[in-house]
């Protein structure tokens, strides 16, 4: 089943209005036990703890699954049934929403912020959490919950002369390091790059829209980059991660590509099923 994708803004009473006037394929469902047969089963645990009614549902063209609930707090999960963000749209968060995040993140921001409202809450695939507050004021917090200052500071200098070089057209919005001493940069462009202690480059995840810039690709062996836009030239590449044979990458949805490349640059094979996920191989290159 496939949605068009819509953007949802504010309260239920606007996205109605918006409906009104906009061309929209999404399928309006009768209630919840309805609406559950087309989620993944993590998605309907973490639905059914909001103790809320579900209003909409909507499916994009990069398999992100968006719930607007009809309390008008809005919920995107990855196909898998993983959430990754919940935006308030200005209402007032439930013991519910906040207690998706760990309880040392919610006693932190309790004592520290207790006059600031959460209208937006992110969690990565490394389950590190971005609480975005009133006032657009941004804090990290590690997986457990622990809070994360802006380490750009700390970044490792390999890792500060790859951003000088490649994305010097680019700001640093913000620089987290965990628990395992890996570093997670976000820029003001979208893109997202993680690197190990030492600065190498572990991960990239490009802007949805944009795609990998063109001036990082340089960064990366020329036979792949030659490959990929001889095979592939309808294709932006969104994902490179590190891999002990060399690198994962993987394009642009609908019909992504997740190919297999030697530290050379060579192309190796079509990906495994959940390869993109496994930890193998970071190391070594």
């Amino acid at each position: 089943m496939r949605f068009t994708r819509y953007m949802l803004i504010g309260s239920i009473a606007l996205f109605g209005s918006m409906l009104a006037s906009c061309t929209y394929t999404g399928k309006k469902v009768d209630n919840n036990q309805t609406y559950y047969k087309n989620l993944p089963n993590t998605a309907i645990n973490t639905l059914k703890g909001l103790k809320t009614d579900i209003d909409t549902l909507v499916v994009d063209d990069d398999d992100m699954i968006s719930v607007l609930m009809k309390d008008g707090v809005e919920i995107e999960f990855e196909n898998d049934g993983e959430w990754r963000k919940v935006n308030m749209h200005k209402n007032a968060i439930s013991k519910e929403v906040s207690d998706l995040l760990p309880i040392q993140a919610r006693s932190y921001l309790k004592e520290n912020k207790p006059d600031k409202e959460i209208r937006r809450i992110e969690r990565s695939r490394k389950n590190r959490y971005t609480v975005v507050l009133q006032g657009k004021e941004i804090l990290h917090f590690s997986r457990i919950g622990k809070f994360m200052p802006n380490d750009a500071k700390r970044l490792p200098s390999l890792a500060t002369s790859t951003l000088k070089k490649y994305f010097a057209d680019d700001s640093i919005l913000v620089a987290t390091v965990d628990a395992d001493i890996e570093y997670t940069v976000e820029l003001a462009s979208g893109t997202t790059l993680e690197f190990d202690r030492m600065g190498h480059f572990e991960r990239v995840e490009a802007n949805k829209s944009q795609g990998l810039p063109e001036a990082y690709k340089a960064a990366f062996p020329s036979l792949m980059m030659k490959y990929m836009a001889k095979s592939h030239p309808d294709k932006t590449i969104r994902r490179i991660i590190r891999k002990n044979y060399g690198y994962f990458v993987k394009t642009n949805k609908p019909n992504p590509v997740e190919l297999c490349f030697s530290k050379t640059g060579d192309y190796l094979r079509v990906a495994n099923k959940g390869e993109e996920n496994d930890s193998m191989g970071i190391e070594g290159l």
